[in-house]
Formats: structure tokens, sequence, C-alpha cells
């Protein structure tokens, strides 16, 4: 039985070695700090937890695609092993790395390369359950443009973004908004779905926020309606106490009493944009 390899980048969160015959190409952390710019390799050469220090330490902190170079490095490095290579990139509504790894399909034909809507542990269950289909031989095209169509109204996730510095510095909120938004104490909502990353709402209070999320949520998968099959809850201990995300995710077991949820933090590339303070949360539906 031929296994296939599976190529992804560090958008998903998962580490080497954790899935059988997949392989991670790490996207590029910028650092700018008193007009050094020092570049670091995603969970190898820096850590989620370090880039919340560096944030909360007023560096300032950008992402990049992953090194072209390493991508083709990795491919031939697999294609000696394998007859065939599927690989999936973070978004392209949000970075332009799919279109640069689907350009390689060009060169390499046993490559295929596959846009999806996730990132974190919502894409990471599309890369578990394309590990099981490969373990039994059942892995091809036709089986993964199909997952990948159906997933598109089943799963999503939404933001609470309690403090908007990070996206400031980032360049994602206006000067004007970003003063609007602290002056009022507003919490931003952004929503994570087939369409990518975007502003949708805003509240004052926490559980205010948190209900609106879910709500919203509501309006792009049909929860309530088709049972949970996967839910998760990001969160971060490294978030500033004053925000109280606990408080956050009490609010969230209210609403979801009788829901296992699993617990992690957002993957490195999106801390790097939103900042450490944040409650994300994400369904997948049966």
């Amino acid at each position: 039985m031929d296994k296939a390899a599976i190529l992804i980048d560090s958008s998903f969160g998962i580490r080497e070695n954790t899935y059988s015959d997949v392989y991670i190409v790490p996207m590029e952390i910028i650092e700018t700090n008193n007009g050094k710019v020092t570049s670091y390799l995603d969970q190898i050469e820096i850590s989620n937890d370090q880039i919340c220090e560096k944030i909360a330490n007023g560096i300032n902190i950008k992402t990049s695609q992953p090194v072209l170079g390493n991508v083709i490095k990795k491919i031939q490095e697999l294609s000696s092993k394998y007859k065939q290579i599927y690989a999936f990139t973070i978004p392209s509504t949000i970075s332009g790395t799919y279109n640069n790894w689907k350009m390689l399909e060009q060169e390499y034909k046993n490559l295929k390369v596959y846009d999806q809507t996730m990132v974190g542990r919502l894409s990471e269950w599309t890369i578990m359950d394309l590990v099981e289909a490969n373990n039994t031989g059942k892995l091809n095209d036709q089986l993964i443009t199909d997952y990948l169509e159906r997933i598109k109204d089943k799963r999503a996730g939404v933001l609470v973004v309690p403090d908007i510095s990070q996206l400031k510095n980032g360049g994602r909120v206006s000067n004007f908004k970003s003063i609007l938004i602290k002056l009022l104490g507003l919490k931003l909502i952004i929503t994570l779905d087939k369409f990518g990353l975007l502003f949708k709402d805003k509240s004052s209070k926490p559980e205010d926020a948190v209900k609106r999320a879910n709500s919203i949520l509501s309006t792009i998968i049909p929860l309530g309606k088709l049972p949970i099959k996967r839910f998760v809850v990001f969160t971060n201990s490294n978030s500033d106490k004053k925000f109280d995300i606990k408080h956050y995710v009490d609010i969230l077991k209210i609403l979801y009493p009788q829901t296992k949820m699993e617990f992690t933090n957002v993957p490195s590339v999106i801390t790097a944009h939103v900042g450490p303070n944040y409650l994300a949360f994400g369904a997948d539906l049966d």
C-alpha cells in the first residue's frame, strides 16, 4: 500500500512528527527591534510564548510566507520517498502562500496543492481526517476535493479581541478606529470561514461579546441544527490579567454546558497579528 506525503505550513499549529507522513514547512516571524530586523522560523527558532513576550515588551512582530527555497527543498526530499505529495497552506484569503505553492505544481507533477479555509486546530482537524484516509490507502485527489468542499459550510471559527493594540501595530485597524475602540472599551469580533478573516461586530461587555460572537458563528454554520462533532476554544495563559480571559471562557461554557471542548492556543502566525489577549472558538459539525 503506497501512502502519500502530506505537506503543510506552520499555520496549522502542528509540530513535526505529530502525525505519520505529515511534514511541515515553517512560516517566518519577523522581528523589528530598534531598527534591527531578525527573521525566525516559526515553531523552530521561536515559540508562541516568546512571541507573546516580545509583543508585551513593545517589539514589532510580523509574519511572512515560508521561504520558497525551503518549500522546494522539502518537496524534493519527499519526492524521493513518496509517489504523491498533497500540500495544504494557510488560507489564500489571508496570505499569498497558496498561490506561490500552486505554481510549483508545474515543475513537480507529483505535487497537488489545495487551498483551505482554516488555521490552527480547525485546520488540524482536516489533517487528522486525511491522515486516517491515508493510513488506509484511500487518500486521493477526489477524496480531498470532496472533503474540503463539504466542510466549508460545517466548520468555522470566531475570534474576540479585547485588546486591539497588535491589530493596530500591524495596520489591521486604523489609528482613529483604535483610539475610539480603546476609549469605549470595545471588544472586536472577527470571523474565520471560507471568506477569510472578517471584522464582524464589536461589544463593550465580555458577556455580550461572547454571546454576539456565538450568534455570528451560528449565521455561518448551522449550530443547533446539526450535531457538534468537535469544538475548540483558543485561549492564552500569557494573556494580560486585566482582560480576564478566563471570564470569557466561563461565559462560553454556560452557552455550551453539554459540549466537550478542546483547549489550545492560536498558532504563532495568528498571535503575531492579534496579540496575546484573545478568546477564539470554533466548531466542526457532523
